[in-house]
């Protein structure tokens, strides 16, 4: 069965929001940043874009580019409140909503034209109700699958509609750039024209696949059918896809493994204690590494079943440090990391026959309960790890102290 999918994309969704809570900021260029100095720029308004700031850029720099440029601190709380309404607007036309990062959504329309007509009403539909409620701009893409309606999203203008009709997505994707597929970023791109030569997805998908093996291991074959418009995964509701996410803005950029260690093993503690406390444990576990240019590398890994072992930090410390050899191969100092644990469910696993049985973390078990309890009366900072960064931070803090005691 051919399905129907739409991607729904608010073009400047996070600059659409703060502008209409502040009018006098319409046409003057603007970023939204956490901060000042070195941190990134994480979403640029059509004028700040046509300055030369672009999303990942520092800060500091941005301001040199553009002196009245105009930066706002993020509100995380506002999006997401606003992001719900839409979802809940468009899951009058289709249960199967899922968004998939600020402004975009995918909505599964297979089989509602019985209930709104033809496919290119109810995306129009769509598309004029978002206008009306919110003051919000789109841009519609209609295919056969998530990746070509979301790239049909991409390649026209705000308020216009795009459809690709089943079984062309190959020749719809031909002509365009590679950088336009999900998922390929500049470093991709650029080992694309450097190795390969190739700068569209037609030329990409001709490739021989044992040559994209040795070029880019077993990503290869998943950027092939990425070019091809082959895509099979479903659309999902954010309720069926629960997740938990910790990240840390590090204190200054580094590339030394022991200290970027340290710092992740501090978000393994606070996303293993979120996990505890809802009697959970992931199916999935994603590290996203951001480093100091701006560009992101992410590592994925699936478990097959949920055991009760994986609410334990020493199990989700050894997953995470897998993602991090997978993930960085740069030797770039990293700014940012990131890690988040979906698919949530709730843990399967064996009970231990006899109490001296500690096959089953029994023992790490009682002791991060007692940590937990510890760390909720007094606060999270009263216990740490002696290979966390906070720890080897703060001794190094004190031997300054007692350093400049001495010579004084």
């Amino acid at each position: 069965m051919v399905r129907n999918i739409l991607h729904l994309d608010i073009r400047n969704f996070c600059i659409a929001l703060e502008r209409q809570r502040q009018p006098d900021l319409r046409d003057w260029p603007m970023v939204i940043a956490p901060g000042q100095g070195r941190t990134v720029v994480q979403a640029v308004s059509p004028e700040a874009k046509q300055e030369g700031i672009y999303p990942g850029m520092v800060v500091a720099r941005a301001r040199r580019r553009c002196r009245r440029l105009n930066i706002l601190p993020p509100d995380f709380s506002f999006y997401q409140q606003v992001q719900e309404q839409v979802i809940t607007s468009l899951g009058t036309f289709s249960p199967l909503v899922e968004p998939a990062g600020w402004g975009h959504f995918f909505i599964d329309i297979t089989g509602t034209r019985r209930l709104w007509g033809t496919l290119l009403d109810t995306a129009d539909r769509m598309r004029r109700l978002v206008t009306r409620d919110f003051q919000l701009h789109t841009a519609v893409g209609l295919a056969s699958n998530k990746l070509v309606s979301r790239v049909a999203a991409r390649v026209i203008r705000i308020q216009e509609l795009c459809d690709v009709f089943p079984g062309v997505e190959s020749s719809f994707l031909a002509p365009l750039r590679v950088s336009l597929l999900p998922g390929v970023g500049e470093v991709t791109t650029t080992r694309l024209l450097a190795e390969l030569n190739l700068q569209t997805a037609g030329e990409l998908a001709v490739v021989a696949p044992v040559l994209l093996d040795q070029v880019f291991g077993a990503a290869g074959q998943r950027l092939r059918r990425m070019a091809l418009g082959e895509d099979s995964s479903p659309v999902v509701t954010p309720r069926a896809v629960p997740s938990i996410r910790e990240e840390i803005q590090l204190p200054e950029d580094e590339n030394r493994r022991s200290r970027l260690s340290g710092h992740l093993y501090g978000l393994v503690e606070g996303l293993g204690r979120r996990l505890r406390s809802q009697n959970r444990c992931p199916g999935e576990l994603t590290l996203t590494v951001t480093y100091a240019d701006g560009v992101q590398a992410r590592a994925r890994e699936r478990f097959s079943a949920a055991g009760s072992e994986f609410h334990l930090d020493s199990v989700l410390y050894g997953a995470a440090l897998r993602l991090f050899d997978h993930a960085v191969q740069r030797r770039l100092r990293i700014r940012r990391l990131a890690l988040n644990a979906a698919y949530l469910q709730s843990p399967i696993g064996q009970l231990a026959l006899f109490p001296w049985d500690d096959s089953h973390g029994g023992k790490e078990t009682k002791l991060l309960q007692a940590m937990d309890h510890i760390r909720e009366r007094y606060g999270n900072g009263v216990l740490h790890y002696g290979r966390t960064e906070v720890r080897r931070q703060m001794a190094e803090d004190r031997r300054q102290k007692v350093k400049v005691s001495n010579e004084e």
